[in-house]
């Protein structure tokens, strides 16, 4: 009887151990589908398991839940149960997010508990590195219409009632960049091509965001000039516009030709009164071998302003020597200019007397 009795012991522990485990094993699984995991690394999908479901507002503020039906006090939302008096991403409402703690359905975010709360139209969003700041989700790039929700650094320009937007419009898509607040192809558009601001030069498409001159890719602030690509402020053989030589020996500077090494930009036709008497004294300087010279003078009255250079009587290189380089003009026709015998003068009508 001793030996039954002690058999009978052993029994009814075995099964009272397994009933034990049974019935944790049965509340673990109770709390495991009422639990509901508030994500605080990134979006609960990442780990939440079926038949869990992940829901809330943004992917950075979701909750891993019990799928619906509900008991009273959660609610349905998206397909799983939320406790809107606890938890922060649905708090007091579905998809409201509380940087704090919930309570009562009542939200003590993360500014507030700093002694720094926000205003009405701004949310306390972390920022980095788990410090919380007051943000206008309405206007904020960084945080537009949800804290974390980044706006585009290629398609928007601004954040408009809680939207991306380039300019007064829609966020740019499709590749396309926003520029100067309109949405462009910066692959073809010859005006932005590779990036915003980057207009192709004279003769240039673009492809691929480069800017071509035929087959070659010509670069910043370079034109095509037949299938050479050429930069027009310094090219010599194309010195502000395509084919416009300077000649052998002469330089290109700012789109104007210089004569000789010395940088000098020649005049050309000028007023040689300097504005004082416009029409009445008119004159011409070249570039010369010996650089800039004034080669012609046409004056309708005698100012006697500018010397024609006698190296350069009428054109570069016809040097008279000791005579004098005589210019005359009538009624403002062009100058007329030729070298005078010895001991003759010049007459600004009549020429050589």
């Amino acid at each position: 009887m001793k030996h039954l009795g002690l058999m009978l012991v052993a029994v009814l522990f075995v099964v009272g151990c397994a009933s034990s485990k049974k019935s944790e094993s049965n509340n673990t699984s109770n709390v495991n589908n009422n639990n509901i995991t508030n994500n605080t690394t990134g979006p609960c999908s990442s780990y939440c398991v079926a038949p869990k479901v992940c829901i809330g507002s943004t992917d950075e503020n979701s909750t891993c839940a019990s799928p619906c039906p509900c008991e009273s006090p959660k609610v349905c939302y998206s397909g799983g149960c939320v406790d809107l008096f606890s938890d922060p991403n649905n708090c007091g409402a579905v998809g409201n997010y509380c940087s704090g703690t919930c309570t009562n359905g009542q939200c003590v975010d993360a500014c507030a508990a700093i002694g720094a709360p926000c205003q009405t139209n701004q949310t306390c969003c972390d920022v980095g590195g788990g410090v919380f700041a007051c943000r206008t989700t309405a206007t904020d790039l960084l945080n537009c219409g949800a804290c974390g929700r980044a706006c585009s650094t290629t398609g928007a320009n601004a954040c408009l009632n809680g939207q991306c937007a380039c300019g007064s419009g829609a966020e740019c898509t499709g590749g396309r960049t926003c520029c100067s607040n309109s949405c462009k192809d910066t692959a073809n558009d010859v005006y932005n091509c590779g990036t915003c601001g980057n207009a192709c030069g004279v003769g240039l498409t673009c492809s691929g965001g480069q800017c071509m001159c035929g087959t070659a890719a010509c670069g910043f602030g370079e034109s095509c000039c037949g299938n050479y690509c050429a930069n027009l402020t310094t090219d010599i053989t194309n010195c502000g516009e395509c084919g416009n030589n300077c000649g052998t020996g002469n330089g290109c500077s700012g789109g104007d030709c210089t004569c000789g090494t010395s940088g000098t930009v020649c005049q050309g036709d000028f007023d040689c009164s300097g504005g004082l008497f416009p029409g009445m004294c008119t004159a011409t300087e070249e570039c010369c071998p010996g650089g800039c010279a004034v080669t012609k003078v046409a004056e309708l009255m005698p100012l006697g302003l500018v010397t024609v250079d006698n190296a350069n009587c009428g054109a570069c290189g016809n040097d008279c020597g000791a005579n004098t380089c005589c210019c005359f003009s009538f009624m403002g026709a062009e100058a007329q200019c030729s070298c005078c015998s010895s001991g003759q003068t010049c007459d600004g009508t009549m020429g050589c007397q």
